[in-house]
């Protein structure tokens, strides 16, 4: 089940309400310290008999008090060099609660490499590129040129030339990941007269993302497609519809569900803990496709 923690709470006294363990709980969640849990802070509470993904983090996290680089780099498997490069700190001794790290991919990114990659659109003509390949080179590929930062804008706006679809859009869409101006916003602009409306539509919205990073930092996102909030996803009610272009704050990423709901593609569906920016609204966004993302 998904709880939320409430004054007063222990992690020990909920395993004990619940039957199950500290551990397993620690287990189940991304919890660097078991004695630092927070009120309103979802848990996943172990379920005998039903395995579910961990919950708390991926592609980004939330730091809370008490984490360190050394526990997340732990629970996701990575080192503390690689997550100290991808969010470009300058001191790995040094994260601050409330701000949101980047934990995928689990080693540095070869932006030449990367950029050749996304130009050969997976050694097929562009209009034969298979959905799988999609989300493998490109989809997961815009969190690949967000751990490079500063560095990825001049492959990325070189690529907004290429005569494929698929890479001018998820090109537009890494763009809005990273959310820095610079002369981005410049060239953005001038794709909303685009005649492929879908690439101008993107554009639209990457713009939108690099506005508010600039106002209100970079864990504001912006919805890139129509979805809905959850209010409760232990008995799915209720839901608010959730359009494109809405802002949002991520409280709480990769949260599954709690009752192992299979996912679109498989596997259980997976959920992010958000709050809309306009209502101060909360609920759960769930994921679309192979566990992705509809927003950035």
């Amino acid at each position: 089940m998904l709880y939320f923690v409430r004054p007063g709470d222990t992690l020990f006294g909920i395993s004990r309400r619940f039957g199950t363990t500290v551990s397993a709980i620690v287990r189940a969640n991304v919890i660097c310290n078991p004695n630092l849990i927070f009120v309103g802070q979802p848990l996943i509470i172990p379920t005998p008999g039903l395995e579910l993904p961990l919950a708390g983090g991926g592609p980004y996290y939330v730091i809370l008090p008490g984490d360190t680089l050394f526990c997340l780099s732990r629970y996701f498997g990575t080192s503390i060099g690689v997550l100290a490069a991808i969010n470009q700190l300058g001191d790995p001794n040094l994260i601050f609660a409330g701000g949101e790290l980047l934990v995928v991919p689990n080693e540095v990114p070869n932006p030449e490499a990367l950029k050749e990659t996304w130009e050969n659109t997976g050694g097929v003509p562009c209009e034969e590129i298979p959905e799988f390949t999609i989300y493998g080179i490109y989809y997961l590929g815009t969190f690949q040129w967000a751990a490079l930062g500063r560095r990825a804008i001049p492959y990325l706006l070189d690529l907004l030339n290429h005569p494929c679809e698929v890479v001018r859009v998820f090109s537009v869409e890494a763009l809005g990941r990273l959310g820095m101006n610079e002369q981005v916003k410049q060239v953005l602009t001038g794709l909303l007269n685009d005649p492929n409306p879908v690439l101008a539509n993107r554009a639209r919205l990457a713009i939108r993302r690099i506005d508010l990073v600039d106002e209100f930092g970079k864990r504001i996102h912006v919805m890139t497609l129509n979805n809905e909030l959850i209010g409760d996803i232990n008995t799915g009610t209720p839901v608010t519809p959730l359009p494109e272009g809405t802002a949002i704050r991520v409280l709480r990423w990769h949260v599954p569900s709690p009752t192992g709901e299979e996912g679109p593609r498989g596997g259980v569906q997976i959920y992010d803990y958000v709050q809309v920016i306009s209502t101060g609204q909360t609920g759960f966004v769930p994921r679309f496709g192979f566990e992705q993302l509809t927003f950035i």
